[in-house]
């Protein structure tokens, strides 16, 4: 588990990295969207919103990271991050 600042950190982070897919090295943008991704599933608890946002990152970012990166995958992942942020930055307040 990590604290709601790191899982923070780390979406932003995966939200610059999904945006750089075709303009970054396709190592660097997956590393850090795995990080995302286990920082998004450790954090799994007992329902809510937050915990549902943690959910559908984890669903859209394996898309992305096991499969080929469809433009519709990335899409996905886009919205699943932004809805993650803003669960995440409302706990956090």
């Amino acid at each position: 588990m990590v604290s709601i600042n790191e899982e923070l950190k780390a979406a932003k982070a995966a939200k610059a990295a999904i945006k750089a897919t075709s303009t970054s090295p396709k190592s660097a943008v997956l590393a850090t969207l795995n990080k995302a991704n286990h920082a998004a599933i450790l954090n799994l608890s007992n329902g809510g919103a937050l915990n549902e946002a943690r959910g559908n990152v984890g669903i859209a970012l394996s898309s992305v990271l096991h499969s080929l990166p469809t433009q519709e995958k990335i899409d996905k992942a886009k919205s699943a991050i932004e809805a993650w942020i803003k669960e995440l930055e409302a706990a956090k307040a």
